[in-house]
């Protein structure tokens, strides 16, 4: 009964022990998330002064490059590396070729529809209400030919069918 008592004890303390490493690593596990939501927030508003600036400096350039060719008469040359991109700094600092531009068509004007063309959502819904709503239309009666007289005889005109008492 005492090795009982004492494996009892030494499982006890084993269970506390592992609550409490469980305890630990959950507290790490949310600080790590909390370091990284703090540093995706830095980023992201380090991205966003980043394209403020870029902001900036193409409005000044652009600004400047009016009166630079407006006083010489002749058009700016493009600065050292425009048509070059650099790499993410994380990745590698190997340089890229500037895309080819893509030839495209011009666009064709856009041709507005009439507004009596157009109708909402609202009238095409009522109209197909209404028409659900409404009886079937009414068709003229079909004709009925009786199946004793033949077909020929009854359409020639002024020829009565043999047999028929009716004067012409």
């Amino acid at each position: 009964m005492a090795t009982r008592s004492a494996t009892l004890e030494r499982l006890k303390a084993a269970a506390a022990k592992a609550a409490a490493r469980s305890a630990a690593a959950k507290e790490q596990v949310r600080s790590a998330k909390a370091q990284l939501k703090q540093a995706r927030k830095l980023l992201k508003i380090e991205k966003k002064a980043a394209k403020q600036a870029r902001k900036k400096v193409e409005a000044a350039a652009a600004t400047a490059a009016p009166a630079a060719t407006a006083a010489s008469g002749r058009q700016p040359k493009p600065p050292e590396g425009a048509g070059i991109t650099v790499a993410k700094a994380g990745k590698s600092a190997a340089v890229r070729k500037p895309a080819r531009p893509v030839p495209r068509s011009t666009p064709k004007p856009r041709v507005r529809k009439s507004p009596e063309a157009l109708r909402s959502a609202a009238e095409v819904a009522k109209s197909v209400i209404e028409r659900l709503h409404s009886p079937p239309p009414v068709l003229p009666p079909t004709p009925v030919i009786p199946a004793d007289t033949p077909p020929a005889a009854a359409s020639a005109p002024g020829v009565t069918p043999a047999g028929s008492d009716e004067p012409t």
